[in-house]
């Protein structure tokens, strides 16, 4: 049931009615809406709308799956495309691109400074393409699909404040971020149905956040045999899988462009649109480099999934991980 849903929900002729879609944001069932926990978390002003205006769900035919409808600000889900186009890529994060043509600083580097560099749009487009993923923390060995002791670098200290007070504020304030995939995917492509299960504590929650195009969200049960809810996730929302949803199958089998979201669903250009060029605190970025950030989430999304990976007072793997993604 599975990969029939996925088929569908990926076809383009025909292309699939989103009739069936949940909308992040709407209030009916199966969306029950949860009060924030406010009793902890460093709140960081230029990322978040306040808290009491967050609108947050429990989806009921998920026990432990949460989505949060875009708690960012305009700037803060500028400030995220930035980070992961221009400071996640670089060395030492590992890339698909150092990946496979080696691991050092000039490739790591490279990918944002040779497309600021590119004048001709299709080309640029082209070349933006070639990067699908970076790993932040823990660097995820794709191969063998674990996480190493040996490979572990730095988390991002900001990513891991804003990431902590998300999880706070639904209710895991010991959530501890410890490696990250961040994820590229131009408009047509897909992620293929699996599980995350390497890291070693899988009672806490991974968090997910959307940037950019429009994207279709899958997740079933544990078994391939179960019948999945496909849910429509848009720029700056926020997904949670905690308790029973942590070791679901799950997949996105469509990325699409904001003029394909069915009539009356906001747009996600709306979400991250900067009316007035400024260089204050909160949106520092030059104008060369928004106006190429801009035209890169324009085709596409970014999915900065964040997860723990040692067990609460582990202090480092034991040299062996579990299987990972299947």
């Amino acid at each position: 049931m599975f990969q029939t849903a996925f088929k569908y929900y990926k076809a383009r002729k025909p292309p699939p009615s989103f009739e069936n879609v949940l909308i992040v944001g709407d209030d009916s069932y199966p969306f029950q809406a949860i009060e924030a926990n406010l009793t902890g978390g460093t709140w960081d002003a230029a990322s978040f709308r306040p808290v009491q205006e967050w609108r947050i769900f429990e989806v009921a035919t998920r026990p432990g799956l949460f989505v949060i409808a875009n708690p960012f600000t305009p700037a803060g889900q500028r400030h995220w495309m930035a980070a992961s186009l221009i400071d996640y890529p670089a060395h030492p994060n590992t890339t698909n691109l150092s990946a496979t043509q080696g691991d050092n600083s000039s490739i790591g580097n490279g990918w944002w400074q040779t497309l600021s560099t590119m004048s001709n749009s299709l080309d640029r487009r082209k070349f933006a393409s070639t990067l699908r993923w970076s790993t932040l923390g823990y660097q995820y060995d794709w191969s063998n699909k674990v996480y190493a002791e040996s490979r572990k670098q730095s988390f991002p200290p900001d990513l891991a404040q804003l990431v902590r007070t998300i999880a706070s504020v639904l209710g895991f304030e010991r959530f501890s971020p410890e490696a990250a995939i961040v994820n590229y995917y131009p408009t047509g492509t897909t992620l293929a149905g699996h599980t995350d299960h390497s890291e070693d504590d899988l009672t806490a929650p991974l968090l997910s956040l959307s940037f950019g195009q429009p994207a279709v969200f899958l997740i079933g049960g544990t078994s391939r045999d179960e019948r999945p809810d496909a849910i429509l996730l848009r720029s700056g929302d926020v997904l949670a899988m905690t308790g029973a949803s942590r070791q679901c199958y799950h997949a996105v089998p469509r990325v699409f462009s904001d003029s394909e979201l069915p009539e009356g669903v906001g747009k996600c250009i709306d979400r991250w649109k900067r009316t007035i060029y400024n260089t204050s605190q909160t949106d520092p970025m030059c104008e060369n480099d928004w106006s190429l950030i801009d035209d890169y989430v324009q085709h596409c999304r970014i999915n900065i999934n964040v997860r723990q990976v040692l067990k609460e007072n582990q202090q480092a793997l034991d040299g062996s991980a579990n299987a990972g993604v299947s």
